[in-house]
């Protein structure tokens, strides 16, 4: 189920670039890169099943210890990647019925870095992408892998 960490396979070149997570999933992101994408004929979808939420999970209840800890880590994390890969070929099923050639791509991971894998690797004209609702602090405290993923990129990219 799991493509290797480096995004590889048929150049996709000026694509349109559709950057999704576990927790960043928007219809309206959806909606914006389609439409971009019937101008060049080309849409890279990549969700990531970010790694923190089983880190976020697990690190609530601190009675979890070693293998029992990683064992819950795994399984939450296979069931948001399966979810992802059902999420991914919604759109792809979608743009393809708009006669859009599409490519998927769904890694656990961090958002930030795999989306910047991909940019690197795919070499798009351009970037959609939805923020996650989190609270201001954690911002603050912590960043925001889209400001990342803004500044890494080789290519605009458009925050929904």
């Amino acid at each position: 189920m799991t493509q290797p960490p480096v995004i590889a396979g048929k150049s996709m070149e000026g694509c349109v670039m559709l950057a999704l997570s576990t927790f960043r999933r928007s219809e309206r992101a959806i909606d914006v890169a389609i439409e971009k994408a019937r101008e060049i004929k080309k849409l890279l979808v990549v969700y990531v099943a970010d790694s923190n939420l089983a880190r976020y999970m697990v690190d609530a209840d601190q009675r979890l210890f070693g293998e029992l800890r990683e064992s819950v880590e795994a399984n939450v994390l296979e069931k948001h990647e399966k979810e992802g890969w059902e999420h991914v070929e919604e759109i792809a099923e979608r743009a393809e019925r708009e006669g859009i050639e599409v490519k998927t791509h769904v890694q656990v991971g961090q958002f930030a870095i795999i989306c910047l894998e991909a940019v690197k690797a795919r070499k798009p004209s351009l970037v959609v992408t939805t923020r996650s609702q989190r609270p201001a602090w954690v911002k603050r405290f912590f960043g925001a892998p889209v400001d990342e993923l803004i500044k890494g990129a080789s290519c605009p990219v458009t925050v929904v």
